[in-house]
């Protein structure tokens, strides 16, 4: 074996050493945008789950259960009354995908100010 050769052994191993770090570099980097497809979704986006209200339960379900089943509203109200404040929560979705553009809905509960349950869940269109 001659010089040469030995020479050229070094730089293929150098080149493969680097073809392979930037490989795994590109790897990771890639791994790194992949997210869950829950946080894929900004507030309103996200489709409101079949039969979410039956879960909500006037008079017994409070507002921190509803913050843990369904995140942040995209709306909260707060309306003055005779006896005092009723707080009102909304959730809506819109399908921009939809070629018809007319799939949205909402998801609308109002709490009590005094004992923070629930009083009324609706769902409808938007």
């Amino acid at each position: 074996m001659t010089i040469s050769e030995k020479g050229g052994f070094k730089n293929r191993g150098w080149y493969w050493i680097q073809r392979t770090c930037t490989f795994v570099l590109t790897i990771i980097l890639l791994s790194a945008c992949a997210q869950n497809r829950a946080y894929l979704y900004e507030t309103g986006e996200r489709p409101i789950p079949p039969g979410i209200e039956n879960q909500i339960l006037p008079h017994k379900t409070t507002q921190d259960d509803v913050l843990t089943l369904m995140g942040e509203p995209i709306a909260r109200l707060k309306t003055k009354t005779g006896d005092g404040h009723i707080h009102t929560w909304t959730y809506s979705y819109m399908d921009l995908q939809s070629p018809t553009q007319d799939k949205g809905e909402s998801l609308t509960i109002t709490f009590d100010d005094k004992s923070f349950v629930v009083l009324t869940v609706t769902r409808g269109p938007l």
